[in-house]
């Protein structure tokens, strides 16, 4: 398109209260429907490095790896066990945090560990937009878009299965922890069961404790590698606009990164790319001190 008349197209569309979502929604759904009628997902790409296996899994030994749950994922993004024998390899702490806009578990999917990421919509507190568009299935397609666009890259968990009916997403399980995670074992209080007692999950000033304990903490051993994560999805279209350390994993068995969650990234072909990705770029700046090229102006 014409870039004149998709930035004309772009203005007029802000106009329209809810358009901008709206025309988000339909990008996405139709890719990802797209992708399911040419059978993308029958391609099956090997795991990445640090993804586990089902002979990794204790309890496979006597039930078997047909197809079951394994464990549950809170808030914080920490397993809890379903089977006793699987308690020692998944459970790091004690108090579970329930989650909020989604149901996460661990789950035997068709001879791979995955985590089954389902969508259940917003919390009580969440702008009623948030709860139409969360209703028509937006962030549910915006991941699964994005995770088929981002399929063949190293540093990505891959999407194994996507089921429309439900609004649930199957991808590959990468066992180790997040940045954030790191941050908290040094005593900081970052985590969302560190603010439970508060009443509130929101603390304006957490963003600056992380981000200032990533920095004196070695963070400069991480930004090399975060930048290069960070290019790559750009090249492909994909944006992450929900930018913090909890959605960098560390490796346990390797060490390597993986970005996670993509139900809020910008995609290219959808209104307004360009400023969001000047956005991301910004929050990549802020969050991991990475000066990348400004790509504004569209």
């Amino acid at each position: 398109m014409n870039p004149e008349l998709r930035r004309a197209l772009d203005r007029g569309l802000r106009r329209v209260p809810g358009m901008d979502s709206a025309t988000r929604l339909l990008a996405a759904r139709l890719e990802t429907v797209r992708a399911l009628l040419a059978r993308r997902l029958d391609e099956n790409p090997l795991p990445v490095p640090d993804a586990v296996t089902p002979s990794e899994i204790p309890s496979v030994a006597e039930l078997g790896p047909g197809d079951r749950v394994l464990a549950e994922l809170d808030q914080d993004g920490f397993a809890f066990a379903i089977h006793p024998a699987d308690v020692a390899f998944f459970n790091r702490r004690s108090e579970k945090m329930p989650r909020l806009r989604y149901r996460l578990h661990i789950v035997l999917h068709r001879g791979y560990v995955c985590v089954r990421k389902r969508f259940i919509g917003q919390p009580r507190n969440a702008p009623l937009d948030a709860h139409i568009f969360a209703l028509l299935g937006l962030f549910f397609y915006n991941e699964a878009a994005a995770l088929l666009r981002l399929r063949d890259l190293p540093n990505v968990p891959r999407i194994r299965g996507i089921q429309l009916t439900t609004r649930t997403l199957f991808l590959d399980y990468v066992r180790g922890r997040t940045l954030q995670h790191l941050v908290a074992e040094r005593g900081e209080k970052v985590l969302d069961i560190d603010l439970a007692p508060l009443g509130q999950l929101f603390d304006p000033d957490r963003d600056r404790r992380e981000i200032e304990a990533f920095a004196q903490g070695g963070g400069d051993a991480y930004r090399g590698r975060i930048e290069e994560i960070v290019r790559a999805m750009n090249a492909r279209g994909v944006a992450p606009l929900d930018v913090k350390l909890g959605n960098v994993l560390v490796g346990e068995k390797t060490g390597a990164l993986y970005w996670v969650d993509f139900e809020r990234a910008a995609l290219e072909g959808t209104p307004r790319y360009r400023e969001r990705l000047t956005e991301h770029h910004d929050l990549v700046n802020r969050w991991f001190g990475l000066s990348l090229p400004g790509d504004g102006g569209a």
